[in-house]
C-alpha cells in the first residue's frame, strides 16, 4: 500500500516539476514586448489589410523608430519578422529614423 504521505510527495514533485518548465518570466514578457507571442494577431490584421500607401512610422519596444509604406506594411513586417511595431508619430528630421521600408525616396518629401 502507497502511504498517504508518498502521494502527497508525489504530487508536489510534479507539480514543480511542471511550473519549472518553459522559459524564464523574464524572457517570456520580452518575448511578448517583441511581438514573438503575438505572430498570429499581426498575420492576420496584415491578411484582413487594405494597402493604401499613407506612409507611417512605427516604433519598437527598444525605441527604433522605422518608416513604413503604409499600416498594412508594418502589420506584415511585424508577422513576418516576429517583431512589435507599433504606430507613432513621425519625427521631423527624416534622419531619425532607424530605417526606412519606403523603396524610393519619396517617402522623404513633404
Amino acid at each position: 500500500m502507497v502511504s498517504r504521505n508518498m502521494v502527497l510527495y508525489l504530487l508536489c514533485f510534479m507539480i514543480l516539476t511542471v511550473n519549472s518548465h518553459g522559459p524564464p518570466q523574464e524572457r517570456d514578457n520580452e518575448d511578448i514586448a517583441m511581438g514573438r507571442k503575438m505572430g498570429a494577431k499581426w498575420c492576420n490584421m496584415a491578411k484582413a489589410c487594405n494597402h493604401d500607401r499613407v506612409p507611417i512610422c512605427g516604433i519598437s519596444h527598444a525605441g527604433d523608430v522605422v518608416g513604413f509604406r503604409d499600416l498594412c506594411d508594418m502589420f506584415d513586417y511585424n508577422c513576418i519578422r516576429r517583431r512589435n511595431y507599433r504606430q507613432t508619430a513621425c519625427p521631423e528630421d527624416k534622419s531619425m529614423l532607424t530605417v526606412s521600408r519606403r523603396p524610393t525616396n519619396s517617402y522623404y518629401d513633404d
